[in-house]
């Protein structure tokens, strides 16, 4: 019964039993000894990364094997999940699944567009999951975003609107389920007013309880109640003394607040009991911060489930055969423990009937009901590298075998792209500068926060004007002011892009020096650089566009410097390594930029983004703007 409550990662895994730590070998086909481990604990589900996944063939292949191994021990089928929000948080690469802007952009549309966007978008992540096997996604983030310094939610949530983000996150939730996934409502009872990640470290919300009612718990209570419930609930790793302030000792013996995962006055009494939540709750990762460096994992675990918890989410880390004999018997310490107390017993098979129960119910075994090929061939016409007909697994045949219709191969996936196109262009906001657009400019100038941005800006200049003059520095490090003083003199307009909270190493596409990364300017020491060559650029009489691509708080400051302020809610990029960058900046008349690859003859990535595309368009007066921003960026 505790297996069946265990949700694994395998995001890296050794057989030679390299350290946990130093082992960096993706999994992305399952190795015996996982497939063992999962069938001989009876382990309930996984969750995927996107270590895991580089195609739609692999990942269905991996998937099925999963399934197959435990239907063939004659174990429950797993619950097989992944993080696939939207927007910063997604996990398949694009060519699977497009990112689409994210749920701050949806609530950016809803004024013009209602749930419009978040029902097309829950359907299409549940149809394009569900055929290579993920039947459960941990989302939508229904946070409340109060908190300008938010490091970890801000774009994730939909607003500051309880009341709106509750309607569209019913939306999403219902539509996705329709389609065959379950939904994991997150981050309960509200990650949106913290200033600290629970990555990192132990957040805290100080509302007053009748601030909870109205604000982070009603997406909550309302989605619940509503006609299509969420098939979970995901906890929030944070501290939240009105719904329980209860003490406990951490391991260095220290008392502090309870975390909201570990209570269960918040998840057992305010959720299960208060609010009727019925389903399954979910711990957030217990390898986070929050948890992890206050409680060792057995103790977790306990606490997790004697809050109310049904299924414990990476619990362990697993990187090599070790890992696996200790993960076993920390198992074997928890059923001992269990058996000893009477309701521990209860509270266990109370559990265990429910994580079966939606098993049941959403017939997740059904999957290795067919043949892998069927899998194989209805994921891959889905997506947007389909199987060429010559390699086709199936025959071809009448009707709609494998949902393989020759006339609509990638029918799916290029909805998906009309919706990501539709979205960005719904969303962006005009936040100030109505009277100074369209932008009348030849020679553009540009600061964006790195290098895989500025090469996108520099695709989405070229694609509202070929005859273009571009240049771009790279804020990684802060530029030369010299080199920036000599590139304005000869510019018609200077855009600068902002993300903030500042974007992760991870995220900023891997075109950056890795010199360069070591010595990474800080969020505070880039808005000061942008402010001075704003004042510069403005005493110049140039044109200045202040572009907030993640939240627009900080347009509030750069109206005392720029001429437009323009929010998109989205920094993605696409990088292509195969592709050459067309080259905007050759005339000798803008000075070449300090970003060797916009300027370079040698064939270098090819790099694109939906968000800086509009964002151009909406520059050149090719798109009137008709966002409204879904948090008071002016306050």
């Amino acid at each position: 019964m505790i297996g069946q409550k265990m949700m694994l990662d395998f995001r890296y895994f050794c057989q030679d039993d390299t350290l946990s730590k130093q082992c960096r070998t993706p999994v992305t086909s399952m190795p015996q000894p996982l497939l063992n481990l999962l069938s001989s604990e009876n382990i309930g589900g996984v969750i995927l990364f996107s270590e895991n996944i580089h195609s739609a063939k692999q990942l269905v292949t991996m998937n099925y094997e999963l399934q197959a191994n435990m239907r063939q021990a004659g174990k429950e089928a797993l619950f097989i999940a992944v993080d696939q929000e939207g927007g910063r948080v997604a996990r398949l690469p694009t060519t699977i699944l497009p990112a689409f802007a994210g749920n701050l952009a949806i609530g950016a549309s809803a004024h013009q567009h209602g749930n419009a966007f978040a029902s097309n978008i829950g359907e299409h992540i549940g149809r394009t999951l569900l055929p290579l096997g993920i039947n459960t996604n941990f989302a939508p983030s229904v946070d409340i975003n109060s908190e300008p310094n938010n490091p970890v939610i801000n774009v994730r949530s939909f607003g500051e609107s309880p009341e709106q983000t509750a309607e569209l996150g019913e939306a999403f939730v219902s539509a996705m389920q329709k389609a065959g996934v379950l939904s994991a409502l997150k981050h309960f009872p509200g990650h949106g007013d913290t200033r600290v990640d629970s990555h990192s470290g132990l957040p805290r919300v100080d509302h007053s309880l009748k601030q909870a009612q109205s604000g982070d718990l009603l997406p909550f209570a309302n989605i619940i109640n509503s006609d299509t419930p969420p098939a979970m609930v995901m906890s929030a790793h944070i501290q939240y003394p009105s719904l329980d302030n209860t003490t406990i000792k951490n391991k260095q013996g220290e008392l502090q607040i309870v975390p909201a995962t570990l209570s269960k006055r918040i998840l057992t009494d305010m959720l299960r009991n208060r609010l009727g939540f019925d389903g399954l709750i979910v711990t957030d990762a217990l390898d986070m911060a929050g948890i992890s460096q206050f409680f060792t994992q057995e103790e977790a675990v306990m606490m997790a489930f004697d809050a109310g918890a049904d299924i414990a989410l990476m619990p362990y880390t697993i990187r090599n055969p070790r890992d696996i004999e200790a993960f076993k018997a920390m198992l074997n310490s928890l059923a001992r423990r269990t058996v000893k107390d009477k309701q521990k017993m209860e509270r266990l098979t109370a559990s265990h009937q429910r994580v079966l129960r939606m098993k049941l119910h959403h017939q997740l075994g059904r999957y290795v009901s067919k043949p892998m090929s069927w899998w194989l061939n209805e994921a891959q016409a889905n997506t947007g590298k389909a199987t060429p007909r010559s390699d086709k697994v199936i025959p071809k045949s009448k009707g709609k075998s494998a949902g393989y219709l020759e006339e609509n191969a990638n029918a799916l996936y290029l909805k998906g792209k009309q919706i990501e196109k539709a979205l960005s262009e719904s969303s962006v906001t005009l936040l100030f500068g109505k009277n100074k657009l369209p932008v009348k400019a030849v020679k553009w100038v540009a600061l964006m926060p790195d290098a895989a941005r500025c090469l996108a800006l520099e695709d989405a200049v070229l694609a509202v004007d070929t005859n273009a003059q571009y240049a771009c520095l790279p804020l990684i490090e802060l530029p030369n002011k010299g080199l920036v003083s000599r590139l304005i003199k000869q510019s018609d307009a200077l855009i600068v892009g902002d993300i903030t909270p500042l974007h992760a190493n991870y995220e900023l596409g891997g075109l950056d020096q890795a010199s360069q990364l070591a010595n990474r300017a800080s969020g505070a020491q880039l808005n000061a650089f942008g402010a001075y060559v704003m004042k510069l650029a403005r005493s110049q009489g140039k044109t200045v566009i202040f572009a907030a691509m993640r939240m627009p708080y900080t347009a509030k400051a750069a109206m005392d410097y720029a001429d437009i302020g323009i929010a998109t809610y989205d920094y993605a990029v696409t990088v292509l390594p195969e592709s050459k960058q067309s080259n905007a900046s050759q005339d000798n008349s803008l000075e070449k930029s300090a970003l060797i690859e916009i300027n370079s003859d040698e064939p270098g990535p090819r790099v694109s983004s939906q968000s800086l595309k509009t964002l151009m368009k909406v520059l050149s007066g090719k798109l009137v703007p008709k966002g409204k921003s879904p948090v008071s960026w002016q306050q």
